[in-house]
């Protein structure tokens, strides 16, 4: 099995929370891990403004997922996802990238809840 991890996803799994543990089975268990680069930018500013490192997390989910660079396809994919589920432009390109890897999207926000082939924490 497949599966794309949200920002949320990474950072619950390195706060080692309930949510994190849950993770961390489910990566266990998992074939292929895709990470939209745009994640990188939301998780590596989150960092940075609680001052917090983030050099070896990136580097971590780097060697632990193929991080997925956004194309022309998915960004006007990801349009027509935001204009039909209302979503913030990140996550509708987050959602893209899960839907073109054809994988379920791990998640703690809820705003995805009721899109097919998400499983939020």
């Amino acid at each position: 099995m497949t599966a794309t991890f949200d920002s949320s996803a990474w950072v619950e799994y390195f706060a080692g929370s309930e949510k994190g543990r849950v993770v961390k089975e489910i990566m266990d268990g998992l074939e292929t891990i895709f990470t939209p680069s745009i994640c990188l930018m939301e998780i590596k500013n989150k960092y940075l403004r609680e001052k917090r490192k983030f050099k070896s997390r990136i580097d971590f989910i780097c060697i632990k997922s193929q991080v997925v660079d956004i194309n022309k396809e998915t960004a006007l994919e990801a349009a027509e996802i935001k204009n039909r589920h209302n979503l913030y432009s990140v996550d509708a390109i987050v959602y893209a990238v899960s839907q073109r890897k054809k994988s379920v999207l791990l998640t703690g926000d809820y705003h995805f809840k009721g899109l097919k082939n998400v499983k939020i924490l």
